[in-house]
């Protein structure tokens, strides 16, 4: 720009005159895109605390949850997260279904396959008699006698 003001003379007319609306032009495109550039900062780091608040709270689906609150965050005078861990509370009260690690309860379709109820110790196998000891599955006898 200042190479355009340089060519500029008062006194000639046939100098070219510096074209400030391009600069201005260019300038606040360059502030739009550093803008947009700041705000997707901004959201990247609320995403990232707010998922994270989240999975320690046990959410099961954070980036859902993430996805329908966005717009609730809000930043302090820095750009960061302001009001996380107010949102997971939130969230946490309204759909508490959505938090835990809730197994579903068993079917028994394994009912059998292995032994639940470990009652086999050295001292209950000091016990048996040779006939007894022989109907025991000898796979669990081992590990038994190994420990």
């Amino acid at each position: 720009m200042n190479e355009q003001l340089l060519l500029f003379d008062a006194g000639d007319e046939t100098a070219a005159t510096p074209d400030i609306s391009d600069s201005n032009a260019e300038a606040e495109r360059l502030r739009a895109e550093n803008d947009e550039l700041r705000n997707s900062m901004r959201m990247r780091d609320a995403h990232e605390a707010l998922t994270k608040e989240l999975k320690a709270a046990g959410a099961r689906s954070p980036d859902l949850f993430f996805a329908s609150v966005h717009g609730e965050i809000q930043f302090d005078g820095d750009g960061r997260p302001a009001n996380i861990a107010a949102i997971a509370a939130n969230l946490k009260q309204k759909f508490p279904e959505q938090f835990g690690s809730d197994r579903p309860a068993s079917i028994d379709a394994g009912a059998g396959r292995t032994n639940q109820h470990n009652f086999l110790t050295r001292d209950a196998l000091s016990k048996m008699t040779p006939q007894q000891i022989a109907r025991l599955d000898w796979n669990e006898v081992r590990s038994v006698l190994a420990n």
